[in-house]
């Protein structure tokens, strides 16, 4: 197979130019996208999911509700932008954006391989995206990475980083971001098939949205109302009705540096593939990234041993470290969990198991918290 078909565009002339979706009274008009190209020609996506597969991106014929539809190529690569590039460009915003701090998330097949913040010890922004990257540096190789903060020159120098080898240092395929300083766009110019996306207004990025989501089967389709995650401070962690079975449920009790730990991988975990978990740090050293991730499993032990085995590998200390759970948990999950010493698991609960999987983390020392809302995404 020749490598010239993920650098050929395939045409979408047999996809519409227009659509028109109406939700109760109110009736949306949406316009294919396209963005400028070589020689001034207009270009669309260069193709869906796989290389023989048409797709076109459509946005809001109002520009006051386009947000994400406005997003503007700043660099073209391999023809421009593949549906998969989009697809994992969009949750990587939707990651960052839930942070006040610098963030950025290195995404693969809808999923982060690291999420990184920044913290007062950080010398540049720069930091960041080493700290998002070190979740898991062999399963990003090839991601597409999001910023919720400018990326300049500084930023710039460290995603063109070569290794002694001279071999990319951070295999990138594509970067979001709200802006890129022209220093930073003449040194990304250097990476031919790098794609850069300029995204405007990503502050207001979670807070908009169609009123449903839409999914497609066959010639039936499902209507969703949006996902959001009523876990927004780290005081909604602390008003759980303790007489629901609710909030701290063991006899240990997490430390204010744990909750936070605890709200930042709970934030993560609501924006991946279900059935996992997320390892987040909870140490001072590593307080400000995730550790590991497991996604998009049958079984939750089985995404715990993932993760587990992705952060040995990577070489992370999981001591004091934070596991959220999207669904509720089972007994076998928590000894692996502390014998990697987990300090705190944060789950919805709502299991026939829950009394035995409290009692299990008493024996292990963990810290446990019931919030009574499961974080399933399946996308």
């Amino acid at each position: 197979m020749s490598r010239k078909i993920y650098r050929t565009k395939i045409s979408d002339d047999a996809l519409p130019e227009k659509l028109t979706i109406t939700f109760r009274d109110e009736t949306l008009h949406f316009l294919k996208k396209t963005w400028d190209g070589k020689d001034g020609a207009e270009i669309g996506l260069r193709y869906g999911t796989n290389p023989h597969q048409a797709a076109a991106f459509y946005v809001p014929e109002n520009p006051e509700k386009r947000y994400f539809g406005d997003i503007t190529l700043r660099k073209l690569g391999k023809e421009g932008l593949s549906a998969t590039n989009l697809e994992d460009g969009y949750r990587a915003l939707r990651i960052v954006n839930h942070f006040e701090q610098e963030a950025v998330a290195v995404m693969k097949h809808l999923n982060p391989t690291g999420v990184g913040i920044s913290n007062e010890e950080d010398e540049d922004t720069a930091t960041v995206l080493e700290k998002a990257w070190s979740g898991d540096p062999r399963a990003a190789y090839g991601s597409v990475v999001g910023f919720n903060f400018p990326i300049n020159d500084v930023v710039a120098k460290k995603i063109i980083e070569r290794t002694e080898e001279n071999r990319p240092k951070y295999y990138i395929e594509c970067l979001f971001a709200p802006l890129y300083t022209s220093e930073a766009l003449e040194i990304l110019h250097k990476k031919r098939d790098l794609r850069v996306v300029e995204v405007p207004e990503v502050e207001a990025f979670l807070d908009r949205s169609l009123p449903y989501e839409i999914k497609v089967f066959g010639n039936g389709l499902l209507l969703e109302q949006p996902f959001y995650t009523k876990f927004r401070l780290l005081e909604d962690l602390a008003v759980l009705d303790t007489t629901e079975n609710l909030g701290v449920v063991t006899r240990c009790h997490p430390t204010k540096q744990e909750r936070q730990s605890g709200l930042h991988a709970l934030w993560v975990c609501g924006e991946k593939r279900s059935n996992g978990v997320v390892i987040w740090g909870g140490r001072n050293d590593d307080k400000d990234r995730a550790l590991a991730v497991g996604t998009g499993q049958q079984d939750r032990i089985g995404a715990i041993e993932i993760a587990l085995n992705r952060a040995k590998r990577a070489g992370h200390d999981l001591r004091k470290s934070v596991v959220v759970s999207d669904g509720f948990m089972l007994e076998d999950n928590i000894d692996p969990l502390g014998d990697a010493g987990v300090s705190l698991i944060i789950q919805p609960g709502g299991s026939r198991s829950d009394k035995n999987v409290i009692k299990k983390c008493n024996e292990n020392d963990i810290a446990m918290i019931l919030t009574g809302e499961r974080w399933f995404r399946h996308f």
